[in-house]
């Protein structure tokens, strides 16, 4: 069987595009020719069926268990059969949007209102499932799908995957093995599983599912797990301890009764949590938010064309870092060749520009520095943020961070300047990052900039590129602290520019042109419309020649560090005060054109990113020390 585009399967079902897969799995955006209607038709991996066949009779167990529950919270069941009376497959409702942990890889933390809101969903749906008789068990954040259209909640949830789910007494399903859950079997995803699963126990019921709701609440509220560890072994021996620390020491503003709330959801013997989902939420509601709450709806920005995890697939947010390149071993004949046919391209296209475009790109420096490269004077400033209201806990503590002068690219990297590097490697015009599918590569790699646009920012370029760029004429990547300092200073501005928000005089963003291109191409292959930061047209759907929004400039007359292009730092993805943590993601900082909430355009914003990562909006800039000279 192979799927494809407008490959029919059961006579009914018209394969449209891959949503996503996992080791399991694997799941299309389909038509349903007989209903005339999209839907997701999820379908075990041939491979998988005939390696395990007992598989078979979990994904139907899954099918009829979820289509039982007929709860608005719960992903609606539409059809389930086989393909060639040998690959089942189930056809669910089309959900349009991205999942919780999308949300949470992305620093962000919720407000009160909005946790318990999301809370008062996904308990709503379990409370349904218990009442059938049925325990999820793999209650995760990749299993709460966050849908596009709030539908009067700050976020409409939907749980995913019943797939591991446990029947009880008389309400097991017609067919269910009890094979399936026998003990000793440990099934789920080991940070949000209760001691009960972790020690494979066959007393396995409703309380588990409440527990790894309490796990979501505290991850939600707190930006981090209450226990963690390097490996299963660790998380595991850490939940059955069920020591954590409690919610109020990692965020002031929080009810004062929440961490008694979290000591019952989070009891390690079950007798002791809540007896029902309805009772959890209730409980949960009674606490009185804070004063200074911010209960309108969180900043929410949906991945770019990311999907959520399939069912049955472990997908990883931190990616090892491949080593760099060293810069003395000679490039393969076969890429020299296609380096100086990339840069001859190029070079050529500059010469047909002329000389006016290295004017702009490379104002003359100041204060000692190169030409193109602007004095940052060093000093002790506030950096990061205070922990309130949304901010997210990335950001935090605010902390006294000091930095010694140094010198910053007044632009970001052009395309023209990335070309005259002879010992770079050529840029591969493509995005690549984690749980990109085929069609999403090559929708994001359309904004790949080239010789057309020679003075905007080089994208689409990994860390080790960027970082070998800089190395090549003596300078750097700066670190996060620098690059903050430059675009905060002592003056601790909340913006590069000041106090003012994002307009289209100050940076480029998604405005409104951006929002129309955008929604147009998504549209076209059955996503959502893509927001706008601001309603004026900044003049550049995509990214903008570099220095073209003066009115952004810092006072030391940097340009575009909001906007235009995310742009690499030298620093791991570290909490603050723990220089290395050994997480090989890198920060990158400033947003991009196709950023759509103000608050990613913040001096303080961090965001994680694997070092292999190539963005249709990452670029960079160079740092150096003050007697760094230019080439």
């Amino acid at each position: 069987m192979e799927l494809r585009p407008d490959a029919v399967l059961a006579g009914k079902l018209r394969l449209l595009r891959p949503l996503g897969q996992g080791g399991m799995g694997v799941v299309w955006a389909a038509r349903h020719l007989t209903l005339e209607t999209d839907v997701a038709v999820k379908l075990i991996r041939p491979e998988r069926v005939a390696a395990d066949p007992a598989l078979v009779v979990r994904f139907e167990r899954e099918a009829r268990a979820t289509a039982r529950i007929a709860h608005p919270h719960v992903v609606q069941i539409m059809d389930y059969g086989t393909v060639d009376a040998a690959v089942p497959y189930i056809v669910m409702e089309l959900l349009r949007g991205f999942s919780l942990a999308e949300l949470l890889d992305r620093g962000g933390r919720l407000s009160f209102a909005t946790a318990r809101s999301l809370a008062a969903q996904v308990g709503s749906a379990l409370d349904a499932a218990h009442e059938q008789g049925i325990v999820h068990r793999d209650v995760k954040p990749h299993n709460v799908f966050i849908t596009e259209g709030s539908k009067g909640y700050p976020l409409f949830v939907k749980v995913l995957d019943f797939g591991v789910a446990k029947m009880l007494g008389e309400a097991q399903v017609p067919g269910a093995s009890p094979a399936l859950t026998e003990t000793g079997t440990v099934i789920g995803s080991p940070p949000y599983m209760s001691p009960e699963q972790l020690e494979g126990s066959k007393d396995v019921d409703l309380r588990s599912d409440l527990w790894s709701l309490g796990v979501i609440v505290y991850e939600t509220l707190t930006g981090t797990l209450p226990f963690q560890g390097s490996s299963f072994v660790a998380v595991g021996a850490a939940v059955l301890k069920g020591k954590y620390r409690p919610a109020s020491e990692l965020r002031a503003n929080l009810p004062a009764a929440i961490d008694d709330w979290f000591a019952r959801a989070l009891c390690v013997e079950p007798a002791g949590r809540f007896a029902s989902a309805r009772e959890m939420v209730a409980a949960l509601e009674a606490l009185e938010g804070p004063v200074a709450e911010v209960t309108a709806p969180p900043s929410v920005e949906p991945p770019p064309l990311a999907e959520p995890e399939p069912a049955g697939g472990t997908a990883s947010h931190a990616p090892l870092a491949r080593p760099p390149v060293p810069l003395e071993t000679p490039a393969p004949r076969a890429a020299r060749r296609r380096k100086l046919g990339w840069v001859t391209a190029v070079l050529g296209a500059i010469a047909v520009a002329g000389a006016g475009l290295s004017a702009r790109a490379r104002p003359a420096g100041s204060a000692g520095c190169p030409t193109g490269m602007a004095m940052i004077e060093g000093t002790t400033f506030a950096m990061g943020s205070a922990a309130e209201a949304e901010t997210p806990s990335d950001e935090t503590p605010l902390h006294g961070v000091t930095v010694r002068s140094f010198c910053l690219d007044v632009t970001e990297v052009t395309v023209a300047a990335y070309a005259r590097c002879a010992d770079c490697d050529p840029p591969l015009h493509t995005v690549e990052f984690e749980g990109l599918t085929p069609n999403g590569r090559s929708f994001e790699s359309q904004f790949c900039n080239g010789p057309t646009a020679l003075d905007h920012p080089i994208n689409c370029v990994d860390w080790h590129q960027a970082k070998a760029y800089c190395a090549t004429s003596g300078r750097r990547l700066p670190t996060e602290a620098e690059w903050e300092l430059a675009a905060r200073g002592r003056e601790a501005r909340i913006y590069p520019w000041g106090a003012a928000p994002p307009s289209r005089e100050r940076l480029n963003a998604c405005g409104s042109e951006c929002s129309r291109m955008l929604t147009s191409l998504r549209e076209a292959v059955g996503k959502g419309p893509w927001p706008a930061m601001y309603g004026d047209d900044d003049t550049a759907p995509a990214t903008a020649p570099v220095g073209r929004y003066p009115a952004g400039a810092t006072p030391a007359g940097v340009l575009d560090l909001a906007g235009n292009v995310w742009e690499w730092t030298e620093s791991p993805y570290c909490p603050y005060g723990k220089d290395d943590c050994g997480d090989s993601r890198r920060v990158l900082r400033g947003g991009g054109w196709d950023t759509t909430e103000s608050q990613d355009v913040r001096a303080a914003r961090r965001y994680p990113t694997a070092p292999t990562a190539r963005g249709r909006s990452i670029g960079f800039r160079c740092a150096g020390d003050l007697t760094t000279r230019g080439r």
